[in-house]
């Protein structure tokens, strides 16, 4: 099974442009035939919060969700992206899965979020060829009761858009003491963990970028700099099982 995290570098706003970033990459990385590719969170956007901006956010499914199903098809290989959902009720956080044949498998709208963007209240797994999955988005991760709704699935993909306050990226906050509370989350999932940060072009507190690969143990099996939009891939060569 070969994973592949793209901390995709998006230009605010601008989802077209981004769209077809990430299609370039997918065609670049077709010969190496990735099984799971996993993008941050609000990948086509970046990350949006004020109600101005509720325009770029689309229904599940929509415009955005077919189009990735056209390149997971194309590319046989599972998609997670995050996007801006519109629904009636108000615009969430949220991220979906989709499989090879390029149908909606899994959808999660993220727990841990403020307004003005809504809440979600579900958190659920899904069945895949690569055993039982489950999705949460960012701020998720970190709030031990959502994480313990899971029940430990066998693999956990962690959309992300994180930011520091002030200087963003920050190299020396990430050794010191951010990296390490990503593992001790994962670790608390108890399973193998995937986490893809978002990367933004913009001077005002932009996500990071950066991805992780870290065991069910919390151990840090491969990184993606932090501050860089570099592709990860990473191959499992056993079955995947969650910690005991």
């Amino acid at each position: 099974m070969r994973l592949c995290l793209i901390p995709l570098k998006v230009e605010l706003r601008n989802p077209g442009l981004n769209l077809r970033r990430f299609q370039e990459l997918l065609e670049a990385l077709g010969p190496r035939r990735p099984d799971l590719v996993v993008l941050p969170e609000c990948a086509f956007t970046g990350y949006l919060f004020n109600q101005e901006d509720w325009p770029f956010a689309e229904p599940v499914p929509g415009p955005t969700v077919e189009a990735l199903a056209g390149l997971a098809r194309r590319h046989h290989t599972w998609l997670c992206f995050g996007l801006l959902e519109h629904t009636p009720q108000g615009v969430y956080s949220t991220a979906v899965l989709l499989d090879r044949q390029g149908v909606l498998r899994h959808r999660h709208r993220k727990n841990v979020e403020m307004p003005p963007l809504l809440r979600g209240d579900e958190v659920a797994t899904v069945e895949t060829e690569f055993g039982r999955l489950g999705i949460l988005i960012c701020g998720d991760l970190f709030e031990e009761a959502v994480v313990a709704r899971l029940g430990r699935p066998h693999l956990l993909l962690v959309p992300m858009a994180r930011s520091f306050d002030g200087r963003s990226p920050d190299r020396e906050r990430w050794e010191r003491e951010e990296r390490q509370a990503y593992l001790e989350a994962a670790r608390r999932a108890g399973c193998l963990t995937l986490l893809v940060n978002l990367l933004e072009d913009t001077p005002d507190d932009p996500a990071f970028g950066g991805a992780l690969v870290v065991g069910p143990r919390g151990e840090l099996l491969a990184e993606s700099p932090h501050g860089s939009d570099q592709v990860l891939l990473y191959d499992l060569d056993a079955p995947l099982s969650p910690d005991p």
